[in-house]
Formats: structure tokens, sequence, C-alpha cells
């Protein structure tokens, strides 16, 4: 299974042609189960100024510039490797995936956005969740799988795998352990 996450994100990365020069991985791991994935982009940052305006005027605001390195890892929940149908396994880890690249390809090092306002943090959400919508979309096609018209309708079919995900390992875990005898 761990085999699966590899074949996948190489599927993903063919909508992502600028990440084409860095070493992506993926893989399942232990995690909370509020998230999908996470990824880790390994960055190299600096401080720039402005020369000409330190020399000739004395002051300069320094910028702190953050460049991704060669190297990503992706890590997706390992109980979505619960989920029994393999190709609808594969559909959810590869949204999760594209989202995560896209951080990737925007060099999101910081998502929470801090300084943004709350109106321009939604705006920038929802912008973003259309791009994963649409880049989802065109790896569907290149599979040969047909488009999903509304986004509405792909967020609410992921949650209610999640939720069926959900009941059934709630279900497992209510089973009584078995006795052991002392002899």
């Amino acid at each position: 299974m761990e085999d699966e996450c590899s074949e996948w994100i190489d599927e993903c990365l063919k909508v992502f042609p600028k990440l084409g020069k860095y070493v992506i991985t993926a893989r399942y791991y232990r995690m909370s189960k509020k998230m999908l994935s996470r990824i880790k982009m390994y960055t190299l940052s600096s401080k720039d100024i402005d020369v000409e305006a330190l020399l000739l005027r004395g002051e300069s605001k320094s910028e702190t510039k953050v460049e991704l390195r060669g190297f990503c890892q992706i890590q997706i929940n390992s109980r979505l490797r619960e989920i029994e149908n393999a190709e609808v396994r594969k559909q959810i880890v590869q949204h999760a995936m594209i989202h995560d690249l896209l951080h990737a390809e925007r060099k999101d090092f910081k998502t929470s956005g801090k300084n943004k306002k709350a109106k321009q943090k939604k705006a920038y959400e929802k912008e973003f969740d259309e791009e994963v919508f649409q880049r989802f979309n065109k790896l569907r096609e290149l599979n040969g799988l047909p488009a999903i018209k509304k986004r509405e309708d792909l967020d609410l079919a992921i949650s209610k795998v999640l939720t069926e995900l959900d009941e059934k390992t709630s279900q497992n875990a209510k089973k009584p352990a078995k006795k052991r005898i002392k002899s």
C-alpha cells in the first residue's frame, strides 16, 4: 500500500509542471483524524535588502526571502488506508495531494495568513479551493474519468466517505476485548 502513494503522487505531478524539478514523496502517516494530509516543505530563507536605498538614503527595509529547496514530503493520514474501495481511496488521497501540491507551487509557506483580515482570508481560501477543484478535474480527465461539475458535490462526497470511515472505526473500537483466562 505504501507504493500506491508513490504512484498517485506521480500522477498528480502531471497537473503541476512547475514542480517537476523537485523531489516530492508521499506516504501514509499517523496523524489527527481532523487532518487528511500535510506537506513538509524544506525551505531556505535569507535576508535581502535594497543596497542602493541603504547606501544612498541611509535606510532600507530588509525582506526575508524564502525559497523552496528541492524536496517536499506529503504525509497522508494513515486512516485513509481503511477505505475499502481502492478507486475511491485513490480519488480522496489524490485530492488531498493536489491541495498540498498547490501550496508548494504557490510557495505558501505560511498559509494561516496572520496579517490578513478575515475577508481577505475567505476570498483567498475560496480562490484556492476552486484552483484545487480545477486541477483535480484536470487529473481526472487525464486518467479517463469524467469531470465533476460542482465543487460542493465533491466536498459532500469526501465528507460522506470520511463520516462512514469514522463510524466504522468507532464500531470496531466498541467491540469488547477477549477475556484472558488465567491459569
